[in-house]
């Protein structure tokens, strides 16, 4: 099963050709990734006029693979106490992170990938540093 939207069953996965794509995998129940959200929540807002921009802030559980019910209701409960106004998409069997895994050695949460509108990885964060915003926001402006 591909990345499917949390607030919308029926969106269409998204596409990643011809797109800067911001691929944020983060989870609610890890604290670096609770901190570093709003930031690229801010980011994606900023770009929100940006056609070529996305992100794609994928909400992963602990482990194994996620139920989507339970998944949907905490990601939802974090987005909306924390007052952030962001599409979450998940990846319920976890084939889109042992992909990443396997190719770019995801081993960690959250893990940020900017991916070029070719689908080339131009930059990748690990774990969270409060000057990830604004290193992440140049490569984004290098790209376009």
């Amino acid at each position: 099963m591909p990345l499917v939207s949390l607030s919308d069953p029926d969106a269409a996965p998204p596409a990643f050709q011809g797109k800067i794509t911001l691929l944020n995998f983060w989870g609610t129940w890890c604290p670096p990734c609770r901190r570093e959200l709003p930031g690229l929540a801010r980011l994606a807002t900023r770009l929100a006029d940006e056609p070529t921009f996305q992100l794609l802030a994928v909400s992963c559980g602990p482990g194994g693979p996620d139920d989507l019910d339970e998944l949907r209701q905490e990601t939802e409960a974090f987005l909306k106490k924390e007052n952030i106004d962001l599409k979450a998409w998940a990846d319920p069997d976890g084939f889109t992170r042992m992909a990443a895994a396997e190719t770019l050695g995801f081993d960690a949460f959250p893990t940020t990938y900017l991916i070029s509108p070719d689908g080339l990885i131009h930059a990748v964060w690990v774990g969270y540093r409060p000057r990830d915003e604004a290193d992440i926001a140049r490569a984004i402006l290098e790209l376009l």
